[in-house]
């Protein structure tokens, strides 16, 4: 598996992301967010495994794609 930290990062920092875009429209439209350390780590965290589960998924079909080139 290739870029596994990369993916990691691009994961969690995606998922803050969303959690920040997702947090002004409910402020915007009324509503309230609260965010606290323990919650941006885990946010972060599970956003990385994703990354990395993505990551995973598209190195799979990549190398399977390039093994059926081969065989024609």
């Amino acid at each position: 598996m290739e870029n596994k930290g990369s993916s990691f990062l691009k994961g969690g920092l995606g998922c803050f992301a969303l959690f920040i875009v997702l947090a002004l429209l409910a402020v915007l439209f009324g509503g309230s967010a609260h965010l606290d350390f323990g919650g941006v780590v885990l946010l972060f965290i599970i956003g990385g495994i994703i990354g990395l589960a993505v990551n995973w998924i598209y190195q799979k079909g990549k190398s399977d794609a390039s093994d059926e080139d081969e065989e024609f």
